[in-house]
């Protein structure tokens, strides 16, 4: 039995002064609380499973096809775009609904949605959920709410400049909804303050894991502005392209990739970028040679209908050697590549480049057969 599901027991039931198990009044604001995790756990306290199975499998669907195609090679950005927007505001439906599922089945039609003269402590801890202090300046504790509020507005500006601090605002607010919960008059028993303790729990976790899930997503896929027309017309100056970093990544021919310049590189440039972007045509062992105006691989000529005119150089054959690769660029005629500066060490890769993101009329695949 999970936290959350002892949670939904517990909260229905409380020893009487007689001894006796009744039935608690279900709390709207609970629902509400309990979709904040995630849609359709709220319905589920409410009393209303199916409509919560279908709402958490649509948020989930959503969440998944968002993602999907926004970082998959043939995903489209737009596309995702509006349907991650379009989960942002069925989450926000999502709670409401809770609220409500609960709201119209209390005994009192009357009652407020938005407890003012009855203070809700579960309403004070959703709100405390939203920004720390919130439910403390709700409970009239307004010194504290206002230390809490400036606290983690301080600490969202520094998670910028830190890592470390990340997990500050998910603590804080796990506090913040312990206090605020037990701070109302009706002391809760030792079995509530447990309760509390749990969610309390949730909360920082999910919320570490919300806060991390950027970063994971920034350190295995990079952006990157192509500023040169070197790789043209693949790549045009301005577009944004995805980058994805992997230890165990083996380049193939046809792969276009972000690299850290070679010393002979800084050498023969005067203002050297921090990357460059090139597409693997040899690898370790392979023959590599240009002449009339053709590149050829291993004695057979390449057939690279994605280059901008023909190579108006001549190279000798060069043999790959180990852990490095000859690159060259699209624009083989405006390209600063290994043609000038020779091969590429592996451990100057990046990462491969998979996909145009930006601009939206540009968005495609950069995934080629190898050759």
């Amino acid at each position: 039995m999970t936290p959350l599901h002892t949670l939904f027991l517990k909260e229905r039931r409380l020893l009487s002064t007689s001894g006796e198990v009744s039935l608690l009044k279900k709390d709207p604001w609970l629902a509400a609380n309990l979709s904040m995790f995630f849609p359709g756990i709220g319905q589920f306290y409410a009393g209303k499973p199916i409509k919560g199975l279908i709402f958490f499998t649509f948020q989930l669907t959503l969440l998944i096809s968002g993602v999907w195609s926004i970082f998959a090679p043939d995903g489209k950005i737009l596309r995702g775009f509006i349907i991650l927007l379009l989960a942002g505001v069925f989450y926000l439906f999502n709670m409401l609904d809770a609220l409500l599922d609960v709201h119209h089945h209390q005994k009192h039609e009357n009652a407020e949605k938005i407890p003012r003269k009855h203070k809700n402590p579960w309403f004070a801890v959703f709100i405390s959920r939203i920004l720390p202090g919130l439910g403390h300046i709700y409970l009239s504790r307004s010194i504290l709410g206002l230390i809490l509020l400036c606290i983690s507005l301080i600490f969202l500006q520094l998670n910028n400049f830190s890592d470390i601090l990340l997990f500050a605002v998910p603590l804080l607010t796990a506090i913040a909804i312990y206090d605020v919960y037990l701070a109302f008059p009706q002391h809760p028993t030792d079995k509530k303050r447990s309760l509390v303790a749990i969610l309390a729990g949730i909360v920082f976790f999910t919320g570490l894991l919300g806060t991390y899930l950027p970063k994971w997503l920034d350190h295995h896929f990079e952006q990157f502005i192509i500023p040169s027309p070197s790789m043209m017309p693949t790549l045009q100056v301005g577009d944004r392209v995805l980058v994805t970093q992997s230890t165990n990544y083996q380049p193939q021919r046809g792969d276009i990739v972000v690299f850290h310049p070679p010393e002979a590189l800084k050498d023969a440039e005067t203002e050297t970028a921090e990357f460059f972007i090139k597409r693997v045509i040899g690898l370790p062992g392979d023959s590599i040679s240009v002449r009339q105006n053709q590149v050829y691989l291993n004695e057979q000529a390449l057939n690279e209908p994605y280059i901008a005119q023909p190579p108006l150089y001549h190279l000798n054959s060069l043999k790959v050697p180990p852990n490095a690769y000859f690159l060259l660029g699209d624009n083989r005629n405006d390209s600063l590549d290994s043609h000038v500066w020779g091969f590429l060490p592996q451990e100057l890769i990046f990462g491969k480049a998979y996909k145009i993101s930006w601009p939206l009329n540009r968005v495609q695949s950069l995934r080629t057969t190898s050759f």
